[in-house]
């Protein structure tokens, strides 16, 4: 067997070994929509290498959430490690996931800003609007003027919500608390597109 054939069997083995339990978690969830998953970069993939499984992570996502989930198993008091997979997750568009792998973050960890943040982010895209705000507003009261909780916020008024007028009034309040904000120019000329009656 030539190096080349080598390569090919072993990155196939670790594709294959991250996706068992995942596949099994993902049919065992009941989840009934498909997964948003953009497909492997072809330059991911060697020329002649067999046909991925549909719904899967991306080969790199693959191995990243494989050693992190042994790492998890082996040290399953750290939330980092959770929270890292939950960021793979969202990264690939699997937003359930993604919120479940949160969620074990914050048992671990409870009032991490930026977990809840990314959690209420998951849960806006999967439709839960409400439940997505309520996180938002449990940030803001023990972290006013964090800036992603802010803007997240505007987004799911305005784009969830159709609350064009309710994410005004929270974008100009990330601006009003951040000053600084890099965004700044952008957040005001979407801020004047909808007062003028814009979308």
């Amino acid at each position: 067997m030539n190096s080349d054939q080598k390569r090919v069997n072993l990155i196939f083995a670790c594709v294959v070994a991250a996706l068992g339990g995942w596949t099994i978690y993902y049919l065992g969830s009941g989840q009934g929509q498909t997964p948003v998953i953009q497909p492997p970069a072809a330059s991911n993939l060697p020329p002649d290498h067999p046909p991925l499984p549909e719904n899967h992570p991306q080969i790199d996502y693959a191995k990243d959430l494989m050693a992190l989930e042994q790492m998890s198993r082996a040290n399953p008091g750290n939330a980092e490690y959770k929270t890292k997979i939950g960021n793979i997750y969202y990264d690939v568009g699997q937003y359930e996931k993604a919120a479940e792998a949160y969620q074990q973050s914050l048992a671990l960890k409870p009032r991490d800003a930026r977990v809840e943040t990314d959690l209420a982010a998951c849960l806006h895209y999967l439709g839960q609007h409400d439940k997505a705000i309520e996180i938002l507003d449990r940030v803001l009261q023990y972290s006013p003027s964090f800036a992603q909780a802010l803007f997240n916020k505007g987004v799911v008024l305005h784009a969830g919500k159709k609350d064009a007028n309710g994410a005004i009034a929270v974008w100009e309040e990330l601006l009003r608390s951040n000053p600084n904000l890099p965004q700044r120019a952008a957040l005001e000329q979407r801020i004047n597109q909808l007062k003028s009656g814009g979308r």
